[in-house]
């Protein structure tokens, strides 16, 4: 059992380093810094976990990817794969990350209706939490 206890030692701890690394580079706000505006065709929609994402195209040809919620959270709020479909266009608002096309979305208007807004448990949206705003 001695001779073990090294290969269950480095096996647990590796196992550690890669969760944690996962971990970290997954979860916040923090490297989404600027407040960003957009109108996009949505060409994909991956409503899955970890975080249900879209991805669409600008005007110049871009292709951007838009974070949202997780899922379970998303659903419970109303928005579905129904909400919004591909080749319709979106106007969001959120956050920009500083070296990728990708924003971190408060808000979704499809047309003139707002039908998304990242929300937390309890029913708090990031812009409360982040922005200091009630509202989109």
């Amino acid at each position: 059992m001695k001779r073990f206890l090294p290969i269950i030692f480095f096996t647990i701890m590796f196992m550690g380093l890669l969760t944690s690394r996962y971990s970290f580079a997954h979860h916040g706000w923090s490297y989404y810094k600027d407040d960003f505006r957009l109108t996009l065709i949505v060409t994909e929609l991956k409503l899955r976990n970890p975080h249900d994402q879209i991805i669409g195209m600008d005007s110049d040809g871009r292709t951007w990817n838009l974070v949202l919620a997780p899922p379970a959270r998303n659903r419970r709020y109303g928005f579905d794969e129904n909400t919004i479909l591909v080749d319709q266009e979106i106007h969001i608002f959120g956050r920009k990350h500083p070296e990728k096309l990708e924003i971190k979305v408060h808000c979704l208007y499809k047309g003139d209706s707002l039908v998304y807004t990242y929300r937390y448990y309890f029913g708090r949206t990031s812009l409360q939490r982040y922005g200091g705003q009630q509202d989109c």
